[in-house]
């Protein structure tokens, strides 16, 4: 993605904390160079030295057959915000948004067997510890309607645009605006910001 300098972040596990935090994610694949993106809730774990991304998709989404050895991406996708230039001391300004974001790129293979119900319950016990069991017969019909796969990760790139480019009053008053939005997603980009200008 672009990549000016005051947003990069490279430190790795800061970043894997960060896909971790926000597991809803967007799948994207290009076959024939048409893209395709698929919305879908994704594990992380981090093993010795490398990065996996697990999930599974409808067996009958077919972009699980665009797994054909060639890089994806997907995105994580944190909190984000509309900046008014109203609330910067300096002028002129134009609007413009906050947003953090994680890309990771990484080689796709579809599993199966055993891994599909561990992939599976491994997202119940993540996302829905709660939840009642399901009769055995349902279950091999509901794991038959998947298809379960894993990234191997080869890059994480991320991104927290959070107006490091803006002067230290323009980024104080910019936080203390989100921090009196009704909008929960605005007020948790304020306070990145608040956390971010902490490691100034």
């Amino acid at each position: 993605m672009y990549q000016p300098a005051h947003f990069n972040v490279e430190d790795q596990s800061e970043l894997l904390a960060f896909t971790e935090a926000h597991g809803f994610v967007t799948l994207v694949t290009a076959p024939d160079g048409v893209p395709f993106a698929t919305h879908l809730p994704m594990l992380v774990a981090q093993e010795g030295e490398k990065i996996y991304l697990r999930s599974h998709v409808a067996r009958g989404n077919k972009q699980w057959q665009h797994f054909d050895g060639r890089e994806v991406l997907v995105i994580f996708q944190g909190p984000h915000a509309l900046i008014d230039p109203a609330w910067y001391d300096s002028a002129p300004n134009v609007p413009t948004w906050n947003y953090t974001a994680v890309h990771a790129y990484g080689l796709p293979r579809v599993v199966e067997g055993a891994a599909t119900r561990q992939i599976a319950y491994g997202l119940v016990q993540k996302y829905t510890p709660n939840m009642q069991a399901i009769p055995e017969d349902a279950e091999r019909r509901m794991l038959a309607g998947v298809v379960t796969f894993e990234i191997e990760v080869t890059r994480l790139e991320g991104k927290y645009k959070l107006s490091q480019n803006k002067t230290a009053q323009d980024r104080q008053n910019v936080a203390h605006a989100l921090s009196q939005s009704t909008d929960t997603l605005e007020r948790q980009t304020g306070e990145m910001m608040v956390e971010r200008e902490k490691g100034v």
